[in-house]
């Protein structure tokens, strides 16, 4: 792997002249972006223009044969055509591939605009994330993401149940990040946290302390009277602590929704109980699973 830095570190201000001098402001407005806001009196920064010039000029410092990228970059990768020519090389060859689109179906897949999978994310995330993708955007995960040939993909658009094809799908993609056995897990997890509706093992365990979100039966009669003999705890208290609510009031709005479980039952009451310390609690709302390790 090689960085621009190893060259553009040693470009000084003349050698800027001289790179753009090798392209006219004509060629840049073939840009059909350029051209377009050229065309409404849009505005368009320099730094815009000196882009395709940096990165056409990678083209040549490489001396490179092949260059790949994202059909959104075809302006580019010719303008690294241009330049090898001007700096008496050959012309590299330009591939270009369809731009893969986010999890919302509509932006390209990018970091930027919290819509991507990102290649080292851990393999229940991953395997979560393409799950969430629609019926329709999943075919072209398909043929943009995994070997499996176009008629095959055909035929499985008429036979399969899209939930099941989902499902092979994330499994293939997991795979090939991780390995076969992660993403199994991934699936097995997935399916007790979604479908089954019970904790994977895979969910976060949070150390809370008692003291934190004890509930002392005195504020309350109904409290010391359903609580007599236990320990009682503020429940919007511990869905702050791990991290499942981002206040006491936050946490007593999911209650009253009803977006609560407790051991699998939904909760609405702010306290719950436990008889003895150190207590374990699995703790729900909505996909987000904890397991709350209550100690003194």
């Amino acid at each position: 792997m090689r960085f621009n830095s190893e060259w553009f570190n040693k470009v000084k201000s003349e050698d800027w002249i001289r790179l753009a001098a090798k392209v006219t402001v004509s060629q840049m407005l073939e840009r059909e972006d350029f051209h377009k806001r050229f065309q409404e009196e849009k505005p368009i920064t320099m730094h815009e223009l000196l882009y395709p010039l940096a990165q056409g000029y990678d083209s040549v410092a490489l001396k490179a044969d092949v260059e790949l990228g994202g059909t959104d970059q075809k302006f580019n990768l010719l303008m690294g055509r241009e330049l090898q020519r001007a700096y008496g090389q050959e012309s590299q060859v330009v591939l270009t591939m369809p731009i893969l689109e986010g999890l919302d179906g509509v932006q390209k897949m990018s970091k930027s605009l919290g819509n991507a999978i990102g290649i080292q994310e851990p393999p229940l995330e991953m395997y979560g994330k393409i799950m969430s993708i629609s019926d329709e955007m999943m075919w072209r995960y398909y043929e943009l993401l995994t070997d499996v040939q176009l008629p095959e993909i055909e035929k499985m658009k008429r036979e399969s149940h899209p939930m099941t094809a989902k499902k092979h799908l994330a499994r293939r993609i997991v795979a090939d990040f991780h390995s076969a056995d992660a993403a199994a897990k991934a699936a097995d997890d997935w399916a007790k946290q979604f479908q089954k509706d019970e904790v994977p093992a895979s969910a976060e365990q949070v150390s809370v302390k008692f003291g934190d979100i004890q509930w002392s039966t005195s504020e309350d009669s109904a409290a010391s009277v359903a609580g007599r003999g236990q320990l009682g705890i503020k429940l919007d208290r511990l869905l702050v602590k791990c991290g499942l609510a981002d206040s006491a009031t936050d946490a007593t709005r999911k209650l009253k929704e009803g977006a609560v479980k407790v051991r699998d039952s939904v909760e609405h009451s702010p306290r719950i109980y436990v008889a003895e310390l150190p207590a374990t609690i699995a703790l729900r709302v909505g996909k987000r699973v904890k397991v709350a390790v209550i100690n003194r």
